[in-house]
């Protein structure tokens, strides 16, 4: 795999791609495009697909999210499925349809960026890659999907404007990040990860220091607020603090806010210029992030309900470290023979000295009876699983190795940028991890480390095609072929065959694909709830089953949708106010649910009194009124 860099001018208004730049680009965004569309109906978490399809029925009935409900996510989400909703019909496709077109806009950016570092085949072998640890895993339209995507395209402006320094491509780029944190918070990941960045283009930008000498007061401030970045980076880890979430999740960003630190002893000691310098590239960024939230906001400040969207947005996410979160795997055996198996193969591609080909012939075979034995071995599969966590760490100290040492010199200074932005934005972009460091958590950053690790080995004098296009065949064919089958429950810990094979029968479910076992569960029980509802437009749910409500075309009463959002004190006297409220005839109990409590004894009892006849529906109790 090569990744011998383009002409710098390739991409610049004046000169237009080649036409195999072209042609690469088609055949490659065919191939995902298909690919993605043939897993679009595979595959659900049934709590998750209720959440995005209550939460946007919620907004077509008018609702505001976190005024009138809790929604779990910033509200953007749910606004738009409800317009996918508008335009393709009520049911579980509709948001996977509007992902889908997100997905196909996102393709030619990751494209767009890996051809600044290589030549096109090669970026069109990256980008495959990228598509391949991206939606076709777990087709749902979560919020991290669309962090991905604004980060990729935000990541894009700024290096468009490292092209040519206009100030709009910043205000984009931030207009990006603004867009992200309306679907998830953690879309502040990737503005905290160009804020990172923008740091040290100031200091390739300031007259280098004539030197040893007396600091100025933006060196102080400088170190001073990249010091209070890394103590952030351990305040977002305090909640699943070990040593393995320290290396995976505090490295990346506390190795380039390092970086920063260390460049800035030879940095220029002008205050007044460097402030102006600074804010001449945050101001056009950080107004381009503001621009959509304040947007978004005017509903909230017209109706008085900023505090709920605050208390909504900022304060209740919290809980879900007590309720929804998974501590990272440990440094098991598996992991460390991987990684050690990985960076070894890794590093020689980057030195890139000659291979003779017994030792091409070794890492071939080697690669197959890998492949070929993970599949029927998990420690074999975890083996090559395992090492994945650890690339953006060593990826982030490999890059400062090469930025602090005598090798920079050789070096252009845009490429160092480059290279700087985009392991910035990955390394920050990667907590979104946290809380919950389960094996999809990382797709939601795989691209973005595919990119960082390109624009990182783009630096090398002549890398190893061979070592590289190993490595880069190996974990592509490794994804679709022994990653995606299994789904998302066992991913990272051994292969299955597909099991999400069965047609879920019921009008609202969008044909999805689903365990046989639990089609047979929501087609018995979904009938029974809308039977013994008799007319009424209400239904009580719970705990943490809002599918319950979108599939049966029922209305929750309450405000809640996870029932660890809700605040305990009170909690069954306000229930069963708020049933009586709407003459509620029916009650769907989940006696196992996913992240909070099972319901509490008094609720419960309350409700047997209240809907004397019942009946078993799988891991559901129906219950109703005669």
């Amino acid at each position: 795999m090569t990744v011998t860099a383009p002409p710098a001018e390739q991409f610049t208004d004046r000169v237009r791609p080649p036409r195999h730049w072209w042609i690469v680009l088609l055949l490659v965004w065919a191939i995902c495009g298909i690919y993605s569309a043939d897993l679009l109906k595979r595959g659900w978490v049934a709590h998750d697909e209720g959440t995005i399809g209550q939460s946007a029925m919620r907004v077509l009935a008018g609702q505001l999210p976190h005024r009138d409900f809790d929604d779990v996510y910033t509200g953007g989400l749910g606004c738009l499925n409800a317009v996918a909703m508008l335009v393709f019909g009520e049911n579980l496709l509709a948001p996977r349809v509007v992902l889908l077109l997100c997905f196909l806009a996102w393709v030619p950016a990751v494209y767009a960026i890996a051809s600044r570092f290589t030549s096109p085949l090669v970026a069109g072998a990256v980008t495959l890659l990228a598509a391949a640890w991206s939606i076709p895993n777990y087709s749902s339209a979560a919020p991290s999907w669309y962090n991905l995507f604004f980060a990729t395209f935000g990541t894009l402006a700024v290096l468009r404007y490292l092209e040519c320094e206009r100030s709009w491509w910043l205000f984009l780029a931030g207009f990006c990040g603004g867009i992200s944190f309306l679907f998830k918070l953690s879309g502040l990941y990737f503005v905290a990860g160009v804020l990172l960045f923008l740091v040290f283009r100031e200091q390739e930008l300031a007259h280098p220091a004539p030197g040893p000498g007396t600091r100025s007061f933006y060196s102080f401030f400088s170190v001073g607020a990249l010091g209070a970045f890394v103590v952030v980076l351990f305040m977002v880890v305090r909640h699943n603090l070990s040593m393995v979430s320290v290396v995976e999740f505090v490295v990346p960003g506390a190795a380039m806010a390092g970086l920063c630190i260390w460049r800035e002893r030879r940095s220029g000691d002008g205050t007044r210029e460097r402030f102006f310098t600074l804010g001449r590239m945050l101001v056009p960024f950080l107004m381009g992030a503001a621009l959509p939230v304040a947007a978004f906001l005017i509903p909230y400040i017209r109706s008085a309900s900023m505090a709920a969207f605050i208390n909504g947005v900022f304060v209740l996410p919290v809980r879900r470290f007590d309720f929804a979160a998974r501590r990272p795997p440990g440094f098991g055996p598996n992991k460390i023979l991987g990684t050690l198996v990985l960076v070894t193969l890794l590093i020689a591609g980057y030195r890139g000295r000659g291979h003779w080909w017994g030792v091409r012939l070794a890492v071939t075979v080697t690669l197959v009876v890998l492949f070929i034995t993970a599949k029927a071995h998990p420690g074999i599969f975890a083996a090559a699983w395992a090492p994945l966590a650890l690339l953006l760490p060593l990826a982030a100290l490999a890059a400062v190795f090469v930025l602090a040492s005598r090798q920079a010199a050789g070096i252009s200074i845009s490429r160092q940028q480059e290279v700087v932005l985009l392991m910035s934005v990955a390394a920050v972009c990667g907590l979104i991890q946290l809380p919950f460091a389960v094996g999809i958590y990382f797709c939601y950053v795989a691209p973005l480390v595919a990119l960082a690790l390109l624009a990182l080995f783009s630096t090398a004098e002549r890398p190893s095609r061979f070592l590289l296009g190993s490595v880069l065949v190996f974990y592509l064919a490794f994804v679709v072929f022994l990653v995606a089958p299994g789904f998302i429950y066992i991913m990272g810990n051994y292969y299955q065959p597909n099991p999400q094979t069965q047609r879920l029968n019921l009008a609202r479910a969008g044909g999805l694909r689903v365990d046989p076992e639990e089609a047979k569960q929501y087609e018995q029980l979904i009938p029974v709830v809308q039977e013994h509802a008799a007319g009424n437009s209400f239904i009580y749910a719970g705990p943490d089953c809002p599918e319950v409500y979108f599939l049966s075309g029922k209305q929750n009463p309450t405000r809640t949708l996870f029932d660890f959002f809700d605040p305990p004190e009170g909690r069954t006297a306000r229930i069963l106010a708020t049933l009586d409220l709407h003459q509620v005839k029916v009650a769907a109990i989940l006696t196992q649910p996913a992240f909070s409590p099972p319901m509490a004894s008094d609720l419960q009892a309350a409700l047997r009194e209240r809907f004397p006849n019942s009946a078993r529906v799988g891991k559901f109790e129906v219950r109703w009124r005669p």
